[in-house]
Formats: C-alpha cells, structure tokens, sequence
C-alpha cells in the first residue's frame, strides 16, 4: 500500500465523493465509502490493525468508478482498493465469496463453476482457422445465454469473425476482488496470439473493461462492431420502447456511450433514464458485491430502478450482472445482443 501513499494523500477529504457512492448512500458508514476506504488505507500503511469493519468496507465497493468520476483532487480510490483487497488477501484476510469465486475460475475456467463445455451453444466444431478478429463470448453468454450467442455468432460469422479454441474466464471477477488473474490473462492471450487475431470483440462490460485494462490487444465492443454494420445487418425494426442502462465498466470506465445507442435507436424507439451516461446509476452486482452482500447489492439495484421511465417494454444493457440484479427485482431486463436476436429476420 505504501507504493500508493501519494495517490491516498491526494485526497483532499472534500466528501465529494459521498454523495455519488452507491454502496455508501445505502449503509451510511464512512467505511463503506471512498473517503473512509482512503483513510483506512492511510491507516493501514501506518500499522493500524485490521478489523472486521475495515475488510467490509473495502469489500463492499462495487468498483463502479464513480468516486474516480467525481474526484477534484484526481485521487483514485478505486485502484486503492483493488490494491488493497489483494494486500488484505496476502495477510491472510479472506473472506468466503472470495474463495468460493477463486474455487470456481480455477476449477472450471468460469465464474459460475458450470463444468459443461463452454461451447455447448455451438453447434458445429470451432473454426482453428487464422482470423483477424476474434469473439471473447464471456461466461455468463457462454452459459446462461446460449441462444443469443449462437445468434449473435452466426451474424460475426458473416464477416469473419473466429471464435478461440479454448476460451476460459476473462479475470475480471477474481481481479476487481483483489486476486491474481494473470495466469487467465496468459491463457486467453496465447489462444488470441494462436488464432492470429489483432482485435478481440466482446459484449460483455466486465469482459471489455479487463482486456482494455489488463491484456495487450485491440478489442472492441459487439455494438461498436455491429453499428458500422448496421446497413449490412438482416434487421427489422421492432415496435417497441426501451431504455438504455450504461454498465459502469462500459460507460464511466471507458466512456462507450453512444454505440449501444445507434444500435438500439436502429432497432426500435429508445427512451433515455433519468441519469444516464457517466451519470448513470450501478447495479450493485460489480466487485463481488452481488456474491458476497446480496442485501446490500439488491437494495442498490432498487436504488437505480427507480431512474427508470414508465411504460418500457424493456431495459437494454450490455453486462450481465446488471441483467441478473434488475430481473431479480422484477424488471424486465434483456442484452443488447437479445435485442439485436430479436430484430434478426
């Protein structure tokens, strides 16, 4: 933590950053803000004991960049608490949905621990073929969202678009938990580097976000691929209305916003949230929160439902735990890919 003592000094203690923190506006504690995670972090480089109260205040961080968004001062709160959840870890303070995650990537390849071929949807052999672009499917599309995926596929098909002989896990999950995920990094990447491809195309929000931060290749978000396509697409226009919901790790982390847009306004009518954009409200799936406080993460799902317009036929979004949170509390919620499967004539 102490490589980081420059980053912790530059907060300034404004608060700022309080009011924008969805895991704090729901607990009230200021452990369980960024503020309070900044001051502890400064403890801890000092020799002050970890307590139980501090380790849940770091772990209930959502990492959905708001805090960094917000921050006048430029600090970032959010990597401090990547760092030191991994730090944390190395002392020896686990806690169990951190290892029942570890247990699952490393047993199965995948977040869920399904054991069943990741390509299960697929229903002819995988192409070993040289390609320059390559679809990273992601474990929730691989096995929670066959249909759309083979969908999905057999439009990136048209335009050359490979899929890896042995994708496993992105490491998003076990990275933004505080574990090391390089070996999953050095996986996928010689299978990209084997398949011969320069650009990795995922929909997945979690998914683009770790290779845009962590891995060595171009990649591209599914909606920036299929809006410069749109024309070539076999789509029809769908009467119905929906709203758009920006993924933290899509929109405030890499400021992909108006892709997703111009494939949505293409398919059907597209009504915006109360905040949207990099004012866009969390999920509260992010950062093991979903697994780890399930009460604290429903209660912030419910926090953003209520951005939502009336009258939608569905909320459109382009991460899975986002999809997951928002059906549990009963809103019907579907993928950019379903919606560009349902329009597919």
């Amino acid at each position: 933590m102490k490589q980081y003592l420059k980053d912790i000094i530059k907060c300034v203690k404004c608060g700022r950053c309080r009011t924008v923190c969805p895991s704090q506006k729901v607990l009230g504690w200021e452990s369980s803000g960024p503020r309070g995670r900044m001051l502890m972090a400064s403890g801890c480089t000092c020799g002050l004991e970890i307590s139980r109260g501090m380790i849940d205040g770091f772990l209930t961080c959502t990492t959905c960049h708001q805090c960094v968004s917000e921050c006048p001062s430029g600090a970032d709160p959010l990597e401090m608490t990547r760092v030191v959840r991994r730090e944390l870890m190395d002392m020896g303070h686990v806690a169990p949905h951190q290892i029942e995650m570890m247990k699952r990537v490393s047993g199965s390849g995948n977040s869920l621990g399904d054991e069943s071929p990741r390509t299960s949807w697929l229903d002819i052999p995988i192409d070993t073929g040289s390609f320059d672009h390559i679809y990273f499917v992601g474990c929730l599309a691989s096995y929670r969202q066959q249909e759309t995926t083979a969908a999905i596929y057999s439009v990136l098909k048209q335009f050359s678009v490979g899929l890896l002989e042995d994708e496993k896990c992105c490491g998003s999950p076990i990275f933004r938990l505080g574990m090391d995920a390089s070996e999953l990094i050095e996986h996928n990447s010689y299978q990209i580097k084997k398949a011969g491809a320069h650009t990795v195309i995922t929909e997945c929000a979690g998914c683009y976000a770790m290779f845009k931060g962590q891995y060595e290749f171009n990649v591209i978000h599914l909606s920036e691929f299929l809006s410069d396509r749109l024309e070539q697409l076999p789509l029809k226009r769908l009467n119905i209305t929906v709203s758009y919901h920006d993924p933290c790790h899509l929109g405030r982390f890499n400021k992909l916003y108006d892709a997703p847009r111009t494939v949505i306004s293409h398919i059907c009518t597209l009504v915006e949230m109360k905040y949207s954009r990099e004012k866009a409200g969390c999920c509260g799936g992010g950062g093991g929160v979903r697994l780890g406080y399930p009460e604290l993460s429903s209660t912030i799902t419910k926090d953003l439902a209520a951005n939502i317009p009336q009258g939608m036929d569905y909320v459109v979004t382009a991460c899975p735990l986002c999809i997951r949170n928002l059906s549990d509390i009963g809103i019907k919620t579907i993928d950019l890919a379903e919606l560009v499967r349902m329009s597919m004539v």
